[in-house]
């Protein structure tokens, strides 16, 4: 009978080691690491040879699941490098690559958002992105830039406003026609 009953626990503590580890075994083959390198520049000016590095800039990354995975500022060459863990992108079974989005703020700047960044595309090259940031302009509307996404622009400014408070960021002192569109600064 203690034969019987020690089988019976060995049992069910193998079926609950089974099923309490097998979903972690599953999702490490389900994410990534990667170091992701973001270069803030100015945008290029029809007056201007070359493009200039932006100091300071704020840099959000995002996953598909709506968490932030990292924030940090950028060098004085207007680089940062992060370490990022993030879902597998399902939709390309042939490649270890994920998709991220990242949102960047600096003084003097309107904000940008790329909702569609892929890292680690070429698992050889180290994923780098290149976001260009317009200069606030006092006679126009100062609203945000974004690419690869085809959303409403009122779905954008509620999004930007979410994670720009979760982060603690605070609007920019800018004289405009209507200050609450003042942009985030980092």
């Amino acid at each position: 009978m203690i034969f019987l009953a020690k089988r019976f626990i060995y049992l069910i503590v193998f079926f609950l080691w089974w099923n309490l580890c097998t979903p972690a075994r599953a999702t490490s083959n389900e994410t990534i690491y990667a170091v992701l390198t973001v270069e803030v520049m100015a945008n290029q000016e029809e007056t201007e040879k070359d493009t200039k590095p932006i100091e300071h800039a704020r840099v959000i990354v995002i996953n598909s699941f709506g968490h932030i995975l990292a924030t940090k500022l950028t060098n004085a060459n207007g680089e940062v490098n992060m370490h990022i863990t993030i879902p597998r992108d399902a939709r390309f079974p042939m490649k270890n690559m994920g998709e991220a989005t990242i949102i960047v703020v600096a003084n003097g700047y309107n904000e940008f958002i790329n909702f569609s960044v892929p890292v680690n595309e070429y698992t050889y090259l180290p994923s780098r992105i290149r976001i260009p940031l317009w200069k606030i302009n006092p006679t126009r509307r100062n609203e945000p830039r974004f690419i690869n996404g085809s959303f409403h622009r009122f779905t954008v400014f509620g999004m930007l406003d979410y994670y720009a408070q979760r982060i603690g960021l605070k609007r920019q002192q800018v004289k405009l026609v209507d200050e609450s569109l003042a942009p985030w600064g980092p």
